[in-house]
């Protein structure tokens, strides 16, 4: 026995030719395709079976006639290789040498690999294996399909290349359109390569869009890493429209936020978690356009837990410069705006309150940076002499790891007493709001702008011929008879 078969993917093939020679009629019955009068919708997928057609002979090329057996295997490989499906047996006509059959081979076989067909015709496996070639309509468009291969084994390094030629602008053409209502439009997965990769000369490398109505509703683009970076721009062009400033990374948002970055914030000393990470010739370049009052901030940085922002230069360059009219503003433990400050431990015998003047007593070693510390104790009759100014709050100091893994000391304002050996911010120079009375009787006449000394005896008084001491500010308001204080200027000679 002798067999002449024909792939029907072969088939379909050269109909497709003939089509332009005049058969077209034969076209549905040829390919299996519906007919015009079939009641399936234009849009249906097609089924899984594709056809098969053959030409059986004896070993004379007399065509056969009768029914015979036959088996049909499909291997990825022309000699040896994995059984990837098998037909089974199945009886089947042949009319002057000619039989056709439906195949209803697994669908998933088809990924783009080699495959190849076996055939057994009434027990006698037929050679060589025949190579199953392309057709106009493949498994590998269906839905579901699978494309399988290795990379550098084809021309391009790619497994699927899709190239558009398109001088027309217009943000609806692209050379892949992934569209759903529920799912992923287009998903990447990829161990150790590329999940998505774009390269575009003039547009839009990979362009997402989202028409979410709602905030908070969608993503024009999502990327995860489990293990990686989530997202990684790089530009090497020029400054020039439509990438003014050439931006790795270009966010923009009408109603939220341009770059929205998060870190992992279960390990609050841990590092790598920042939510943004920048690195250049300048590491993070931030400019307000807004005119309309504050919304017009550089940067505007916020901290739940801790500090608002750290900062640390170069040696022998500042850790931070501000070149604004104003230079810095600030509300925590330095409070420029209203008065000079400083950060002092205690190292007398007693505990200061907040409102008593304090005097130097020595220098010490900050904890934080191994850097001189100015050392005070509450002013007395002993040391009045060297008043340095006024305390004005507790400080707690506490450990904590830097980002380079060495450990410091950060500065937390807390209420209270400060204990010997604590910490305290001191006023040096300015406004004062409340200063510790010594004495009620002994400035209880005084005016605003009268001046404030110390006595002898470490006590305050109005500054008069009678009292020799130590001029150390001037009333700024009326006395709070019942908190004991009043508000002063600290101008210490």
């Amino acid at each position: 026995m002798k067999s002449k078969t024909h792939l029907a993917q072969i088939f379909i093939t050269a109909a497709a030719l003939l089509l332009l020679g005049g058969l077209g009629a034969y076209w549905p019955a040829l390919v299996g395709a519906n007919s015009p009068e079939s009641p399936l919708a234009p849009n249906a997928t097609i089924g899984d079976a594709i056809t098969y057609q053959g030409y059986l002979t004896d070993e004379n090329d007399v065509p056969l006639d009768g029914t015979f057996s036959m088996r049909f295997q499909i291997y990825n490989a022309q000699a040896g290789g994995t059984l990837l499906w098998d037909s089974g047996t199945s009886n089947i006509v042949v009319n002057d040498g000619l039989f056709e059959t439906r195949l209803g081979i697994t669908t998933d076989i088809f990924n783009g690999e080699e495959l190849w067909l076996a055939q057994t015709i009434n027990g006698e496996l037929l050679t060589p294996r025949q190579e199953m070639l392309p057709a106009p309509m493949a498994h590998t468009l269906r839905p579901g399909a699978i494309v399988k291969g290795t990379a550098n084994a084809i021309p391009n390094n790619y497994l699927l290349d899709v190239q558009m030629n398109n001088d027309v602008f217009g943000f609806n053409r692209g050379a892949i359109s992934g569209q759903t209502t529920t799912g992923n439009a287009i998903y990447g997965l990829a161990e150790n390569g590329r999940a998505i990769y774009g390269q575009t000369e003039d547009g839009y490398a990979v362009y997402g869009f989202d028409g979410g109505s709602s905030a908070n509703r969608g993503y024009a683009g999502y990327f995860y890493s489990t293990n990686g970076i989530g997202v990684y721009g790089y530009s090497n062009g020029n400054r020039t429209h439509p990438n003014i400033l050439a931006p790795g990374v270009y966010g923009q948002s009408n109603q939220g936020v341009g770059v929205y970055g998060r870190g992992d914030t279960s390990n609050s000393y841990g590092f790598y978690n920042e939510g943004g990470y920048f690195e250049g010739g300048k590491g993070l370049y931030a400019r307000g356009t807004d005119s309309s009052g504050e919304a017009g901030y550089g940067a505007r940085i916020y901290s739940d837990q801790y500090r608002g922002m750290y900062v640390q230069g170069a040696s022998g360059w500042f850790d931070a410069y501000f070149g604004g009219n104003n230079g810095i503003s600030t509300f925590g433990i330095i409070d420029r705006s209203a008065a000079a400050q400083a950060l002092v431990v205690n190292l007398g015998s007693t505990a200061i309150e907040p409102g008593d003047f304090v005097a130097m007593v020595g220098i010490t070693t900050s904890p934080e940076n191994g850097q001189p510390m100015l050392a005070v104790a509450k002013v007395d009759a002993t040391n009045r002499n060297a008043v340095i100014g006024v305390a004005k709050e507790a400080v707690l100091a506490s450990g904590v790891v830097l980002e380079d893994g060495s450990e410091s000391v950060d500065f937390t304002p807390v209420t209270g007493t400060i204990a010997p050996d604590s910490y305290l911010v001191i006023i040096t120079d300015g406004l004062a709001p409340a200063v510790n009375l010594t004495s009620l009787a002994r400035v209880a006449d005084g005016v605003i702008g009268d001046k404030i000394a110390l006595s002898a005896n470490g006590q305050m008084a109005l500054l008069s011929s009678e009292v020799d001491g130590i001029v150390v500010g001037k009333i700024a308001g009326p006395i709070n008879e019942t908190k004991g204080t009043i508000p002063m200027f600290i101008d210490i000679d």
